[in-house]
This record gives structure tokens, sequence and C-alpha cells, in this order.
């Protein structure tokens, strides 16, 4: 094996890896096995096809790679391949060769090999691809992972909301049992259906132009729905609309999660109406307090001409003007208190859903 020169490899994926190292012939093996320990966390060495069989079965655990010399009289090679393989198909296999028979390489191809080398090996290109199929298998394990903790995130939000799925021109393909349950819809029923169908969909925040407009172009849209059952009952939603795309940026498809609110949409109602009626009585004592202010203008008005005869008269009637604006401005701040609270209850209300 020819020594390294320049490091073309990444080191940090071979001190953490277990290398199984199978060469046949003993000067190759013994160098190679010593290089090998300076870059590997743990090297098993083998030099017949049945010592290697065998150490591979007692640390298939740990064992991340084989490096695998298939050179082997009667094709041995391709039985060690064989053996490996019935007992772990998925383990990287890199396999090192003379090319001496070229029906070596045929047979060892349909046991799924990572890569193979000609020898005489090289070093920084040995080291540079088994730092790549490790690499590779890191990936693909990080993935799988991702993968679990997506569909397990997948699983908590199909069982706390309401999901549907559309296709481009947002007809529903795909619905969730909360969507069913609260539709009342059958799935037969409701699949095909656009998303702003009448016979499910009522009103929103926004029109369903603006809605389709921000979602073709890439964006999500947020707000509250209100919907239809298949009796005609309304219900209501906190609704996330969104577009899912290919790798290549064109939008697949646009998912809907929604949070069902109806249980506190009659509270806000309630609400509302207070509001309303604290407003019209506000309203209302405003309207006689100008009334009483315009009057009292009037009043002092004449007083002011009659000041020298009736001085303390006038003051008198100042001061209840005075105590008239203390009241309004009391029952001002009254009722701008009232409305501050309401604010901070739907504040309360849609940040809790």
């Amino acid at each position: 094996m020819s020594q390294l020169n320049t490091c073309s490899f990444d080191k940090n994926y071979l001190e953490n890896t277990t290398i199984l190292f199978i060469e046949n012939n003993d000067k190759i093996r013994f160098e190679t096995s010593e290089i090998f320990s300076a870059f590997f966390k743990k090297v098993f060495i083998a030099k017949e096809v049945e010592e290697a069989v065998e150490v591979y079965e007692n640390n298939k655990v740990s064992i991340d790679i084989i490096v695998a010399d298939v050179d082997f009289p009667n094709y041995k090679g391709i039985d060690l391949l064989l053996q490996v393989r019935s007992i772990n198909w998925d383990v990287p296999i890199l396999i090192t060769t003379t090319f001496s028979d070229t029906n070596i390489l045929v047979k060892a191809i349909k046991f799924n090999l990572s890569n193979y080398i000609v020898k005489p090996i090289q070093l920084n290109t040995t080291l540079k691809i088994i730092s790549e199929i490790i690499k590779r298998k890191q990936q693909k394990k990080e993935l799988a992972i991702k993968n679990n903790e997506l569909r397990q995130f997948m699983s908590i939000l199909d069982s706390c909301n309401i999901i549907c799925e559309m296709d481009l021109d947002f007809k529903i393909t795909s619905a969730n049992d909360a969507f069913l349950i609260n539709s009342e819809f059958d799935f037969n029923e409701i699949i095909g259906i656009g998303f702003n169908d009448k016979q499910i969909f009522k009103s929103a925040d926004a029109t369903d132009r603006k809605i389709i407009d921000t979602l073709r172009v890439g964006k999500t849209w947020v707000g509250l729905c209100k919907k239809l059952t298949k009796q005609g009952a309304n219900y209501y939603t906190h609704s996330t609309i969104l577009p899912i795309f290919y790798n290549d940026g064109r939008i697949k498809k646009y998912i809907e999660f929604s949070t069902l609110i109806s249980k506190y949409e009659n509270e806000v109602l309630s609400l509302r109406k207070h509001i309303y009626l604290l407003k019209s009585e506000n309203l209302k004592v405003n309207t006689e307090l100008k009334k009483e202010k315009e009057y009292y203008f009037q009043v002092a008005e004449k007083l002011q001409e009659q000041v020298d005869e009736n001085v303390n008269n006038a003051q008198k009637l100042l001061f209840e003007l005075y105590e008239v604006k203390k009241q309004n401005r009391i029952l001002r701040e009254k009722l701008k208190v009232q409305e501050s609270r309401f604010e901070e209850f739907q504040a309360t209300m849609l940040s809790g859903n």
C-alpha cells in the first residue's frame, strides 16, 4: 500500500468507525492493518474466510464496514460475501481485487457492494472511499431518525387537529378522522370537494380568492374559519393552510391544519354583545352629558353677565360643571378598561389555541 501524501478524506468519520479487514496476503494484511489502526476506532483482522465469518458473527453489532480481499482460491472470496450477506444484507462491504479474474467482480456485484478497489490499493483513495461510505451510512441513519420523528410529529398533529390534504386545484384528496367527525361527512363524500365548497365552508377572515392567491405563491395562510357540518350546523376553526413542495421548489399539494374553537365562540359573541351594550350606554350618557354641558355653558354665560351681582352663585355652578366633567372622564376610563380586558381575553384565547 502506498503512503499518504495529502489528506482528502474526513478523519472524523473514520475515528468513530470499527472496521473488519480481511486480507489473505500476510504482508499486505500486516502493513495495512498497522496503518488502519491509526485512523479507525477499532480494527478487526482476519486472514481466512472461515475466520472472517466468525469474527463478523461475534462482532456484527459493533462492525461498521468490511474491507474484504476477494482474491481467494476457488472463488472463496465470493463464498465470504455470501456468508456475510446471509447474516446482514446492509453492512457496507468494500472489496479489494487484482482483477486477475474478471468473473470475480461480476459475481461479487450481486452481493450489494458499496464499492471496490483495485490492488495495489492506495491509502488516500481507500480511506476517502471508506469515509464517504460511512458518511452515507450516517446520513441514512440520521434520515431514518428524522423520518421517525416526523411520523411521531404527524401522529401527534393528526390526533390533535382537523387535517385535510388538497391537490393543486384545492380539491380535498384526504381527511383525517377529526375532520370527518366534526364535518359529519363520510370519507367518500368529502373527497373531490373544494376546500371552500359551500357544503362544508361558510366564511373566513379573508376572501376565497385571497386565500388561494396566497397559497399559490408558496405562502402560508392563517386565519379563522366558519364551517358547516353535513346537517348545516356551524363550527369554528383556527386554520393554517400551507403548501408542500417538491425538492425542485414546485408545489406538490396543500395541507390544512385546523383547531376547533367552537366552544369559545359563544363566549366571544356574548362578550361582544356586552361590549356593544356598554358602548351604547356610554353613547347615551355622553349625549346627556353633552346636553348638560351646553346647558351649563348657557347658564355660565348668563351668570357671567350677572357676575357683579351674583358671584357666589356663578362659582357654585362652575363647580357643578367641573364635577360633571369629572364623572364623564371616570365613565370614559371605565369603558376603556372594559374594552382593554375584552381585547386581552380575545388574545389569550387565540394564543391558547
